[in-house]
Parts: structure tokens; sequence; C-alpha cells
């Protein structure tokens, strides 16, 4: 566990995540693209530290105050020490369904700025008659709950300040933001949600109709 305070400070690092969520209609799908701004402080010395890093989108689409569908995508981009490219595979409901070789710290940040998401719901199954809007909850580097109950014990065994900092490396304000970090996860677990992140964003589309959009062109 003596990596565990450094892995949560990755979460912690992250600055206002500016992003929209725009529907989109790609053949007879409907889909979505995650624009982003800004992406979390830090993220790029991230990516190149040998470390998996794991990006969880679950979108959700909805009529009024019923949830119709959902699925969920995990974006993970891997270094490859040895070639020195990046791996960037994107899996839809646990299927891999793309993956590309980015040799460039640059382009996995411009793919992770502007992320398409075309084909999630048949058309045929989108209401033709009434409006609907998409959801989207954003997670960096998220926590299952198995990893977060073993974490849990872990805190309950260190909650001093003498074992979680025996050689008085953390100072006060470090030991404020860990504390921080795990009541912000705690917080999750206990509102029931499977998945937990110190960092994540929930988008929301305007109402529209499906079947009104134009279909992109690619």
């Amino acid at each position: 566990m003596r990596v565990l305070i450094p892995f949560l400070f990755v979460f912690f690092a992250a600055s206002s995540f500016a992003a929209e969520l725009v529907p989109l209609r790609h053949n007879e799908h409907l889909g979505a693209r995650v624009q982003a701004n800004e992406l979390p402080d830090g993220f790029r010395r991230d990516l190149t530290s040998g470390l998996t890093n794991r990006l969880m989108i679950r979108v959700t689409l909805h009529r009024a105050t019923q949830q119709l569908h959902t699925r969920s995508v995990q974006i993970a981009v891997r270094y490859d020490l040895w070639d020195e490219k990046f791996i960037v595979t994107t899996q839809l409901d646990g299927v891999g369904a793309d993956t590309v070789d980015l040799t460039d710290v640059q382009q996995v940040i411009q793919r992770l700025q502007e992320i398409r998401l075309p084909e999630l719901f048949s058309m045929s199954a989108v209401p033709a008659d009434s409006d609907v809007t998409m959801r989207a909850v954003v997670l960096l580097n998220p926590i299952d709950r198995e990893r977060m109950d073993a974490i849990r014990e872990w805190v309950a065994q260190n909650s001093n300040r003498s074992s979680l900092d025996p050689a008085g490396v953390l100072g006060a304000g470090d030991m404020s933001v860990s504390n921080a970090i795990f009541n912000r996860i705690f917080e999750q677990y206990a509102s029931g949600s499977d998945l937990a992140s110190a960092w994540q964003r929930t988008l929301t589309t305007k109402p529209f109709r499906a079947h009104e959009m134009p279909k992109e062109a690619r």
C-alpha cells in the first residue's frame, strides 16, 4: 500500500474539465461526441508514467425521467516504454472496438479532447415522436468496489498520522489532500455507485429529436 497515496494524488491533480456532450447521428445509430476544452493538470505527465490510464464513460439515453438505454465505454491509454508509443484501446460494453497506436503525447491529448462515440444506440430503439436526452458520467482511473473495500480496510488500519506517514514525509497540506480524496471516494460508494473516482464529470445534452437530426458523413 506504500504506492497508494501517490497513486491517488493523480486523481486529485485535476482542474476544471470544461466539457460538453453533443448528440450525433451516424448511419442508423445515435451517438455522441464529448468535447473537452481542458484535461486534468498533470495528465500529460501521467501518460508517460508506464501505468495504464483509463477513461470510463457511461452514457444513458432518457425520455423525460425514464431511462431507456445505457452503454459503457472505456478508453485505455498505455505507453509502451520499449517501442516509445501510446496504445489507445476503446471498448464498448467490455468488447474491444478500436485500437490505435500513437507516437506523440499531443496526439493522445487531442484524441481525448474530442471523443467520438458514433454508434451507441440503434435508431430503431430511439423514440421517434418525442424528445430525448443523453447523459454521460465521465471518470478518470476509477476504482472498483472490491479494490475500494481493500483501501477502506487499509485506511482503517492506518488512521493516525504516524501510521500513514511514519517518516514525516507528508506535510499537513498533503495529509489534508489525501483525506479529501478518501472522503470523496467513500461518499460515492455510500450512494451505491459500482465505480468511484476522485475525478469525475457529468454531462447532459439538451432535449432533442433524434430522428430529425442530420446524418454525419463520417
